[in-house]
């Protein structure tokens, strides 16, 4: 019985060891991504981890060579995976929301204490012959106590808002995938919106007249073993998409036709002709004969200019 109950409680965690070992690619938009995974289901069966930037409705499935039966969605407070991680936020959110409660008692006893100090009348006696420096440091003592407690309450304060917040993304969402098909694999994919590339430039101006603009793709950090793609359109309307490698590959380049360079040597300032229309704006950085100057926003497609703004 005992082999049994262990047998039934392991084979979830093997499904979700197995949907993690297919091949997968992650093709790379501007305002997102569309991951695919090709993933074994032993049994007609598996659990698909979903990622906190998952976008719900985007989710499919296939059966290569069979058929879907059933797909369910599970949210992030009823996922195992979730429910240990969320124990131990509300366990440190009850940490902290004591330590708060304890601070704001020290915070009550110190100004009391200082307010005692600041309202008694200096009496001179054998045992106290300076009552006034006495009080002074009575009422200094408690008001420096009061700063220590404001200084751990700040702090306190902070660390509860950064846990309420980690408490708040890990309850929401779609945690996971339960996947039951026939045959022996499925074919996943779903959008995450969190995870996009970013357009990056090079101005490489040769001083001959003869003047470049490399378009790149600034990439977020690769997962080993995925193949990455990237598409100038969108999650919606993705367009053609190309494989690329590296964290900043050259998506296209582009004639520049230099029409002045002003400012000192080297010069900081560029005019010329129009540049391509359709280029997304982003960040540029300026090379003049093989050197690099430094970088500045620039406004992409039907731009006439380029300035350093120093």
């Amino acid at each position: 019985m005992r082999l049994l109950l262990f047998a039934l409680f392991l084979l979830p965690v093997l499904a979700c060891k197995q949907a993690s070992a297919g091949q997968k690619s992650v093709t790379l938009f501007q305002d997102g991504a569309r991951v695919e995974q090709e993933l074994p289901a032993s049994g007609g069966y598996l659990e698909l981890p979903l990622p906190d930037g998952f976008t719900p409705g985007s989710l499919r499935v296939k059966a290569p060579g069979g058929t879907v039966l059933r797909v369910e969605l599970v949210p992030a407070e009823q996922d195992r995976r979730r429910s240990g991680e969320l124990a131990r936020l509300r366990e440190r959110r009850g940490e902290l929301q004591d330590r708060m409660a304890a601070l704001t008692r020290r915070e009550e006893i110190f100004s009391a204490a200082a307010k005692s100090q600041s309202g008694k009348a200096p009496r001179k006696t054998k045992a106290n012959p300076d009552p006034v420096v006495t009080l002074q440091q009575g009422t200094e003592f408690a008001l420096n106590q009061m700063e220590a407690v404001y200084r751990s309450k700040r702090k306190c304060r902070l660390a509860l808002d950064a846990v309420e917040r980690e408490l708040t993304a890990a309850s929401k969402g779609v945690a996971s995938a339960r996947i039951w098909v026939t045959g022996g694999k499925a074919r996943v994919s779903y959008v995450v919106g969190n995870v996009s590339w970013s357009p990056s430039y090079d101005l490489r101006f040769s001083g001959d007249g003869v003047s470049e603009l490399l378009l790149h793709a600034k990439l977020p950090q690769r997962e080993k073993g995925v193949q990455y793609q990237v598409g100038r359109g969108t999650t919606a309307k993705p367009g053609a998409v190309e494989t690329v490698r590296g964290e900043f590959p050259v998506l296209a380049r582009y004639p520049l036709a230099t029409v002045a360079a002003a400012g000192t040597d080297p010069p900081e300032r560029f005019a010329f002709a129009p540049v391509e229309a359709g280029l997304p704006a982003g960040e540029a950085a300026l090379y003049w004969k093989g050197e690099y100057l430094g970088s500045a926003p620039f406004s992409g497609g039907g731009s006439t200019g380029f300035s350093l703004g120093r």
